[in-house]
């Protein structure tokens, strides 16, 4: 009995294709692989080539002979009302398409919202087949409450007049490489657009992410198998060549030793393959399978791009463009602060002198956890009143006053403690950790009652947001916080009341009871 293929038409990266499904045959796919322009897609897993009639007759003469060619769902042509992938008419024993199925990871909990038009069929191999309903393709929603974002995806045809709706909601980005919309998440929306949808006979696929135990029991299962592969001579030159850039760049330590981490990683993902051999299509399917799936941070993905980028810069061959990775977009967020009050609760919660001064330092001068752990005693000019930071965030120095309060402070623990190098050093000498100043912060918290999901530099937000409401220009916010822009420091004027106090609402002038 002939194998069978399935032809179907979708539409994917901006144009039109055929897809080729079939049971996996080693001979066969070394077959379709031979046609001009067959690419094989990870996210649709099948194979596709351009939709022309040229391409449809070479599919045609090149696989008859050995395969049973399926075109019934090409011939349902009548515009483009079904230029769609449906997954029930598959090839049987392969299993559908993810292009019409849920997004559902291991990390995600799929909410099938009663108001929207869809029947979802449980198979018994736990995967979805869903139904097709209407003429347009299905549209995807992905919520992720820890980013606050509500992702968007049109799976197949879509009406231009569904960008305008999305956009009517405020904020609302593109991901060209990804092909998705991006808002800020909220039930009301999320809702409202489910609403929209269904009232257009549009099948919606709501899912929510959730970082569970699950989760994080496969990424680290998923891991550990990446990192125990071997490592390839070529790869090891790559790694090499990679740390001479940084070092010759000045990188910082801390970018140097997460840059280096992540394409080691990344090669060992691919250890059967040279570097030079990865394409562009293997780095978009390690994208998706490793972070995208696994539900990692965009800027976790931020940085694997941008050590992948630097890497095939500076190497000069292989078959990757670095003007082909884009990075994801980010999600800007306004900084979490506390009151004066909840600064105070903090700064006084400890009772041990070496921890309170830490924790006076950050929000008094501004500092980053980073900072306040390389000050050094030579830094402090107490004639001058001043502190000074050497190579911040960006290798940049700069100087910031130190209050008359903590100069009082800072004598009394340099006397009671003795540092020799640094101002805060740990049991055995050295310079104090990172970790210790998160969990003197931490323990401060819970000390002064204060439940927010915070960290440290939300003192030094505070501490910015405070001088803004006093009335401080924000060039000079600017210069103490050591940034290159002032277009980083204004966001510091969303969450301060210095403007907002002196808002009138309205409804002060109704005569309302």
């Amino acid at each position: 009995m002939k194998k069978k293929i399935v032809l179907k038409r979708f539409f994917h990266r901006e144009k039109w294709r055929i897809a080729l499904f079939f049971d996996y045959d080693k001979n066969l796919k070394s077959k379709v692989k031979s046609i001009p322009g067959a690419t094989y897609s990870a996210t649709h897993r099948c194979f596709y080539v351009d939709d022309s009639e040229e391409n449809l007759k070479l599919i045609l003469n090149r696989l008859r002979d050995i395969v049973a060619i399926d075109i019934s769902a090409l011939t349902k042509k009548n515009g483009d009302a079904e230029r769609s992938i449906d997954p029930q008419k598959e090839v049987a024993s392969a299993k559908p398409s993810p292009i019409n199925q849920p997004f559902e990871d291991e990390d995600s909990e799929t909410i099938h919202y009663p108001q929207t038009i869809q029947r979802v069929v449980k198979d018994e191999d736990d995967t979805f087949e869903t139904e097709s309903l209407g003429r347009f393709g299905s549209v995807e929603f992905r919520i992720s409450e820890a980013e606050g974002l509500l992702v968007i995806r049109f799976l197949g045809r879509y009406d231009p007049e569904w960008i305008d709706e999305l956009r009517s909601f405020g904020q609302c980005n593109f991901d060209k490489r990804r092909k998705e919309w991006l808002l800020p998440w909220s039930k009301m929306t999320t809702d409202s657009l489910a609403d929209y949808f269904a009232g257009r006979r549009v099948k919606v696929n709501i899912t929510k992410q959730l970082v569970n135990e699950k989760l994080r029991t496969e990424r680290k299962v998923t891991g550990d198998e990446i990192r125990s592969r071997s490592l390839g001579k070529k790869a090891l030159d790559g790694l090499d060549m990679l740390t001479w850039y940084l070092d010759e760049n000045r990188y910082s330590p801390r970018t140097r030793e997460s840059y280096l981490a992540m394409l080691e990683f990344f090669f060992r993902y691919f250890s059967s393959v040279e570097p030079v051999d990865i394409t562009e299509e293997d780095i978009s399917k390690f994208l998706y399978d490793f972070i995208i799936r696994l539900g990692y941070s965009p800027t976790y993905q931020n940085q694997m791009v941008s050590a992948i980028k630097i890497y095939y810069t500076i190497s000069g061959k292989g078959k990757v463009d670095p003007d082909f990775l884009e990075r994801p977009r980010r999600r800007r967020s306004l900084p979490k602060v506390f009151s004066k009050e909840e600064v105070s609760s903090i700064l006084n919660s400890s009772g041990n002198l070496k921890h309170k001064l830490l924790l006076w330092i950050i929000y008094s001068c501004g500092l980053r956890r980073s900072e306040v752990t390389n000050i050094r005693l030579t830094d402090l000019d107490r004639e001058r009143n001043i502190l000074h930071i050497r190579e911040g965030k960006g290798r940049v120095d700069r100087f910031v006053p130190v209050p008359d309060k903590v100069w009082v402070k800072l004598n009394e623990y340099t006397s009671a403690y003795n540092p020799r190098e640094y101002l805060f050093e740990g049991q055995t000498g050295g310079r104090y950790s990172s970790e210790s100043v998160y969990r003197v912060f931490k323990n401060a918290l819970v000390k002064a009652g204060i439940k927010k999901d915070v960290g440290v530099h939300s003192l030094r937000h505070s501490y910015a947001t405070h001088l803004h409401e006093n009335g401080l220009d924000i060039r000079y916010i600017q210069e103490l916080l050591g940034h290159r822009s002032t277009r980083t420091t204004e966001i510091y004027t969303h969450v301060s009341r210095r403007n907002l106090i002196a808002v009138r609402s309205p409804i002060d002038d109704l005569d309302v009871k």
